[in-house]
Order: structure tokens, then sequence, then C-alpha cells
């Protein structure tokens, strides 16, 4: 009896997992759950991506005024770069999520990064505003690429339950590259001009390009929450799928991803239009700043966003109410922030005022990161790049509707403290819009859902 019991219990100690290779007495036929070391290590790279992209994204918002003087433009000009790198992005959203849902994250992600490496290139060496413009096409193209995948990767590396927190790690990377693109863009400009500076961001970009190909898997070849295996992981898994009409319809039916919409409008839109390109030339002819110290002003809201995204998933977790509430709570806060700065008589406010409202623009920028989990929980898993597609457009159409009327009504930047503040009213509006579509539709039906869906998680690959 006693030799009986030594010959079960040798081989059974070493069954037990810990760094994804089987034990001895593990079934040689099934493959090992990924461990969390190569998961950090695949999302790492892809938000780095997303981090270059969101540099690249917002380098125009402390570099506007130099463009003006390099193109030899009008300041109401400006908004043309930001809005045609912000349409493409726009219209890129849809074929992006379509992507991201029958091809694996690996090659589009690199192919991303070379885009946005050619664009910055030639963004760097153009002299006039045709051969600008193509750069910052060139720009917003890659940039569509980038974001989307990587949310990807942590829906396919990472377990259901971590997948709130992942969001918000992949915003806060984002809130890195916007943060290098505001004084540390400004002292690049200072030392290395225009083409050194913009010569640098493309030459790191092209070199990062090569990261995806040679460190990134699709997929595990099991998945984290023990679903079957799939194919090998460097294959695209290509699932059963609708017409790309009706992919996109049947996920605009789903309440939730228009309340994600319009969460994404209403929290995310005030600030794309601020760092983006106007929060400069708003801060200097309105509030009477010089541009570095406005720079300063626009730090502040990037390290608002940079610490508000991790806390807000951390406070929210998966409780579907506080998801619901962080959905309205976000957008009336940049509602309300954004009404004391534009309807406040004489228009400039107190300097302490201005600082808190861009950070509060900050913040709430951060919290939109919920948006794709609002959808993402209510969404079929083959489907669910379709639906963060939509959600996206929200704050990105805002984005790109804003600043072309606030550059219309700018014209060339002269136009007093109070015609620079009634000019910006496009970013109250939209922030209004995302607050009242948010409120519409939760009323109307994602309430029963969310209550439904929050003891089963979703599948997000």
């Amino acid at each position: 009896m006693q030799g009986r019991r030594t010959t079960i219990a040798a081989p059974a100690a070493p069954v037990v997992e810990r760094r994804g290779r089987p034990g001895r007495g593990a079934d040689p036929g099934a493959a090992p759950r990924p461990g969390l070391r190569r998961a950090w290590l695949v999302w790492g790279v892809g938000a780095v991506a997303y981090l270059v992209a969101m540099l690249h994204r917002m380098s125009l918002g402390v570099a506007g005024t130099d463009a003006a003087e390099h193109f030899g433009v009008a300041v109401g000009a400006l908004g043309a770069f930001t809005s045609l790198q912000l349409v493409l992005y726009l219209a890129m959203q849809v074929p992006a999520g379509l992507l991201a849902d029958r091809f694996g994250p690996r090659r589009t992600l690199a192919i991303g990064l070379a885009i946005m490496a050619t664009g910055e290139l030639v963004f760097a060496f153009a002299s006039s505003m045709p051969a600008g413009l193509a750069g910052r096409a060139l720009v917003g193209v890659g940039d569509a690429l980038t974001f989307l995948n990587v949310l990807r990767l942590a829906h396919a590396w990472f377990p259901q339950r971590l997948q709130p927190l992942l969001a918000a790690l992949t915003g806060f990377a984002g809130a890195l590259g916007q943060l290098a693109s505001t004084v540390p863009l400004e002292l690049g400009l200072r030392n290395l001009e225009w083409t050194g500076t913009f010569l640098l961001l493309g030459g790191v970009t092209a070199v990062l390009a090569v990261a995806p190909l040679v460190l990134v898997r699709d997929r595990p070849a099991v998945p984290p929450d023990g679903r079957p295996p799939g194919p090998d992981a460097d294959t695209p898994l290509v699932p059963e799928h609708d017409t790309i009409g009706r992919t996109l319809a049947a996920a605009w039916r789903r309440p939730a991803t228009r309340q994600g919409f319009f969460m994404h409008m209403g929290a995310l839109s005030p600030f794309l239009i601020v760092a983006a390109v106007w929060g400069v030339p708003y801060m200097t002819g309105a509030q009477g700043l010089t541009r570095p110290e406005a720079a300063s002003v626009l730090l502040v809201g990037a390290l608002a966003f940079v610490v508000s995204g991790p806390l807000v998933a951390v406070l929210v977790g998966p409780d579907a109410r506080r998801l619901r509430a962080a959905g309205l709570g976000f957008p009336a806060a940049t509602t309300t922030t954004w009404a004391v700065l534009l309807l406040w008589p004489g228009a400039v406010v107190p300097h302490v005022v201005l600082v808190v409202a861009i950070a509060v623009t900050g913040t709430c920028a951060g919290g939109s990161m919920l948006a794709f989990e609002v959808a993402r929980r209510a969404s079929p898993a083959a489907a669910s790049g379709a639906a963060g597609a939509l959600v996206n457009c929200g704050g990105f159409s805002a984005a790109v509707i804003g600043s072309l009327v606030i550059g219309h009504f700018l014209g060339d930047g002269d136009r007093g403290a109070v015609a620079t503040q009634h000019a910006m009213l496009p970013v109250l509006a939209f922030a209004a819009i995302g607050l009242v579509g948010g409120a519409l539709t939760t009323d109307r039906g994602t309430r029963r859902p969310s209550r439904r869906r929050s003891a089963a998680p979703v599948s997000g690959d």
C-alpha cells in the first residue's frame, strides 16, 4: 500500500503550471495557457505603437503656430491639417475595425507604423501646404490602424476580468504620447527646428515598425479563458462574418454601442479639439498667455489624461451601475466645464479656473476609454471590432467638424478675446450633444442588457 501511494504522489507535483510549460505529469497533447509575462510583452509592443500614434496625432497642438509660419498660411488654415488627418482617421475606422475582426493585429500594426513614419518624413521636408497636407494624411491613415488592434491584442492575450484595466492602460499609453507632444515637443522645435524635429519622429517610428513583426503574435495557442485553441498564432483567425453593412447595422442597433458613441463624443472631443490644434490659439488669443505658458497648461491636461484612465478603470471595475454613471458623468463634466469657459463675461477667466478646466477636460478624456467597454460588453466576439470602430467615430467625428468650424470662425487668428471665445463654442456644443445622446440611449435600453450581461463576460476576440 505504501509503495502504491508513493507511485501515485510522485508524478503529481510537477503538474503545477507556472511558466507556461507543461510539467512531467501533464498531458503532452494539451497546450499550456499563455503566461502573463508573454502577454504583457505582446500588449506592450502594441501600447508603444499607440503612444507613438498619439504623439503624431497631437503634434500640431504645440507646433500649430510654427506650422502657420513654416507654410506661410493664416492661423485659421491650421484646421485643414488637423481636420484632414482626423477625417482620414475617421474614414478608416470602420475598415480598421473590420480588419481587426478579420485579420490579426501583428501585420496591421507594422503597416500602420510604417505609414505614419512615411507621413512624418514627408511632413518634415514639406515646404508647401499641399505637401504638408499629404504628410498629415498619411499620418491619419497609419494612426487609424493602431488603437483597435492594440485592444485586439489585449482581448486575445488577457482574461476577461482584466479587460477594463487593459483598455485603461492602453489609454494611459496614448496619454503618454500626448504628454510628449506638449512641452517636450516644444523643446524639440526650439532646439532642432522644424525639419529636425519631425525627421527624428519619423525615423524613430520607422525603426519601431519592425517590432510587431518580431515580437507580436496575434493570439496565444490557448486563449487565457480556456476557450478551444485556434489555429497557429501567426495565422489570422477569420470567423464567420455577415456582410459589412449588416455587421455595422447590427452593431449600431445595440443601445450600448450608441451609448458608447455619445459618451466618446462628449468626453473626448473637447480634449481632441483643444490638444490637437486649437488649445494654444485659444489660450494666447482669448486668455492672453504666451505660447510656452499655453503649452504648460496643456501639459496639465495631458497629465490629467495620463492619471485618470487607469484610476477610473480601477474605481469603476466590472460594476455595471458605475459604468453607466461614468457614461453620463464624464460628458456632464466636460459640458459644465466648457460652459464656464465659453460663457464667462469678457472671455478672460482667472488663471486657476483655466488650469482646472483643462485638467477636467483631460480627466474626462481618460475616462472616455470606458466607452469601448460599454460597447464591448454587449457585442458578440466577431463584431467587437465593428462596435469599437463606431464608438471611436463619436469623439473623432465631433473633433473633425468642430476643428473646421473653429478654423472658419477664427480666420487669420487676430479676432480679439471675445471673438476667440465665441469661436470655441463648437467644443461646448459637441460636449452637450454627447451628454444628451448618452442620456437618451441609456434610458431607452442599456440598463436591462447591462444588468443581464454583467454576470457573464463577453469574449473580446
